[in-house]
């Protein structure tokens, strides 16, 4: 029987965001895979192709085997290892995640596993990410296009197995405003009163619209960005930690490190020695 058969999209806002690829890559057939405890300042997906290994996420972990999906959010700490067979992945990284409705520099939703089951998806994202890791490494024509549109699928999907769902547009439209004002302005003062004015709403609606939105308040969003950079500088700069704490709108060092050990369990000066001995922490060939 002859079939012909036409599927529309619905007319309606979908949730949407672009990922910048960092890098992609190919671990095939390694007994000896080993990461001991790093961070990176990008989201991290790994596809097991075949063999198991295991996780640690702070006191978590996380047996891997083929057919899961891993996903590190941007400054996860987390170590990796073999379990004695030979392990194949496929992966890539990518960056400029804001994902409508979380924090920025998020995939896995709060509260979620970072390793989940490819399910009926195993064979498209193998295929996907096969064709991702040709393309940088061939570097045809196009190639940046091409693997750009592959991780943004890729995301997709991830976030269909998670069921992540769309928010409310107007409130997603707010929370993107902020975003970028909070990216123009974090190494200043930010002042949500004249922001919720520049939009025409009080700040408190404001306040209750983004916390709905992203599970956040717009100041523990505004501390997010703010650790992030610093961790960014830590890293890769030998600035004083009273001028890492300037430049990220921090009024004095004391406040920056008293937030700094809060959120990521040890101070500043700690933290740049934990990360001093991990040459490959910022490469992008480390998995």
């Amino acid at each position: 029987m002859v079939e012909h058969l036409h599927f529309y999209p619905n007319h309606e806002k979908i949730l949407s965001f672009r990922p910048r690829v960092v890098f992609s890559g190919i671990l095939k057939g390694d007994i000896d895979w080993f990461n001991s405890f790093h961070r990176h300042t990008f989201c991290e997906v790994m596809y097991i192709t075949a063999g198991s290994g295991v996780i640690f996420i702070g006191d978590d972990q996380y047996r891997i085997k083929a057919g899961d999906i891993v996903i590190y959010n941007t400054g996860i700490l987390h170590e990796e290892r073999c379990l004695g067979e030979e392990l194949s992945i496929l992966f890539f990284a990518v960056d400029n995640i804001r994902i409508p409705g979380m924090p920025e520099g998020c995939i896995v939703p709060s509260g979620a596993s970072p390793v989940i089951e490819s399910g009926s998806y195993d064979d498209v994202l193998k295929v996907f990410l096969s064709v991702m890791v040709d393309e940088l490494n061939q570097k045809n024509i196009h190639y940046k296009a091409i693997s750009t549109n592959i991780a943004t699928v890729i995301c997709h999907y991830i976030l269909r197995l998670y069921g992540v769902e769309v928010k409310n547009p107007d409130h997603l439209e707010i929370c993107n405003k902020f975003y970028l004002y909070v990216e123009q302005n974090y190494k200043s003062d930010i002042n949500l009163d004249t922001f919720s004015d520049s939009i025409y709403i009080s700040k408190y609606h404001f306040i209750h619209m983004f916390k709905e939105a992203t599970g956040i308040s717009p100041m523990k969003y505004l501390m997010l960005i703010r650790l992030s950079a610093a961790r960014d500088l830590l890293g890769r700069t030998e600035m004083p930690i009273r001028e890492i704490a300037e430049s990220i709108g921090y009024k004095d060092a004391q406040s920056f490190s008293r937030a700094f050990k809060n959120n990521e369990g040890v101070s500043p000066t700690e933290y740049r020695e934990s990360i001093s001995d991990t040459p490959y922490l910022h490469s992008n060939n480390c998995l």
